[in-house]
Order: structure tokens, then sequence, then C-alpha cells
């Protein structure tokens, strides 16, 4: 068991090593302005399995470069996913999407809805949970000041400072989980000039027309195809070989 266990270990370095030493020379061809050099050698340390904001943001920078823009807005998209508040990506991924066909409106949210999602993107899901550890941790304090106060007045002080805390935790928590849905959301770029959205899985009945680039929702899947959303609320269906998934 030991033995296996060394050859594992030994097997992860390995490839840690390879990752690191692949993705300085992918940097060096970048500099070089060598893209397409930089960008197969990003590509192959994201197909060592290696995933990292600065590689998929380096690997969408590479692609812009050679006029990709589309793999250029997956790789942004999946560098925001695991650093959603930098801003070099969110600059860079704003770049990239001017220079794609379609400009779809976004639908606006009822006005608690918006709110709610300014309050829950102020910190990312990690932070979330960091704060709601934090404020049970003070809850349980206060729960345990309740039971151990002489007075009523100490008692009662205590109860309604541990519902505050317990309100707040809740309150955090559902900010917590907002942040993960949205990180963990379905959503594929259109990797194809043109695809025609149709009515319904195989039957050629046109909805309305993507072009590459697009951000999409996936809402569902069935075989090879799958059911997407835009921005403006249309949906319809589209073959999976035309989409990546974020």
């Amino acid at each position: 068991m030991k033995k296996y266990l060394n050859i594992t270990i030994a097997l992860l370095l390995t490839l840690q090593a390879f990752a690191k030493t692949t993705f300085e020379q992918g940097n060096e061809y970048y500099i070089a302005e060598e893209y397409r050099k930089a960008m197969e050698t990003y590509m192959a340390v994201v197909e060592s399995g290696t995933v990292s904001a600065e590689l998929y943001f380096n690997l969408g920078n590479s692609c812009f470069r050679l006029g990709d823009y589309p793999s250029a807005i997956l790789y942004y998209e999946k560098a925001k996913r695991l650093s959603p508040k930098d801003e070099e990506i969110l600059m860079n991924l704003g770049i990239a999407n001017t220079r794609i066909t379609d400009k779809f409106e976004v639908l606006p949210d009822v006005f608690f809805v918006h709110y709610w999602k300014v309050f829950s993107g102020l910190f990312s899901r990690d932070g979330w949970a960091v704060i709601f550890l934090c404020l049970v941790f003070t809850s349980a304090l206060c729960l345990a000041w309740y039971f151990l106060a002489l007075t009523y007045d100490r008692k009662k002080l205590a109860f309604y400072v541990c519902f505050l805390f317990i309100v707040l935790s809740a309150t955090v928590f559902g900010a917590a989980i907002q942040q993960h849905r949205q990180q963990t959301r379905p959503a594929g770029i259109i990797m194809k000039n043109k695809v025609e959205v149709s009515s319904s899985p195989q039957i050629n009945r046109l909805q309305f027309v993507v072009h590459g680039g697009s951000k999409v929702d996936i809402i569902d899947e069935i075989g090879d195809y799958y059911r997407i959303r835009v921005a403006d609320g249309n949906n319809g269906w589209i073959p999976k070989e035309d989409l990546a998934r974020i």
C-alpha cells in the first residue's frame, strides 16, 4: 500500500513540475509574440489536468491575439469563474465581447432580485463561507452567554443579540448559495460562426440565430442537443458540438 502511495505522490509531483515548466515556456512564447506556440503550450498544461485562473487568462490572451474570439471568451469565462473579482480578467473579457456579432439586451431583474444579486456579489463564495462560520461561532458564544447570564436583563439582551446573529448567518448563507449557483451555473460559449437555434431537438424549425462567442445558459439536454437560453430570454435547441461548456 505504501509503495503505491509513494508512486502516486511521485506522479503528482512530476505532473506539477511539468505544468510549471510548460506554463513558463508558454509565457516566454507569449512575450516573444509567438502566440500560436503560446496557445499550444498553454493547452498542453490544460490537458495535463491543471486548473488555474492565471492559466486560463493567459490562454484567453493568446487566443485573442490570434483573432479566435470565441475561444478567448471561453477561457476568460473559465478564469472568471475561478477569480470573479479579478479586474484584468473582467476588462479583457469585456474587450473580447466587443469583437463578436451578437449584442443581446439583458432582461432586467425585479428590483429586489437585482439588489440581492448585488449584495451577494460583494464577496466570493469562499469569502461568504468564512463570514458565515464567524457568525455561527459568534451566535454560539451569544447562546452560551444566554445560558450563563444570571439576571433577566442580561438573558434578554443575550437572546436578542443571538437572534440577530442567527438572522445574519442565514442571510450570509443565502448569499454563499447564490454565489455558488452563479459560479457553477451550466453555461457555454458558441464556437461556430453561426448557429441556427431550433424549436426542438432534431427538428429544423428556426427560432433565432446565434454567432460565435455568444455566452448562453444551458437549461436542458437531450442526447446530442443542448437547450440554451440567451441573455434576452429567448431559448431553443442546438447540437452539442456547436458549444463549449465553461
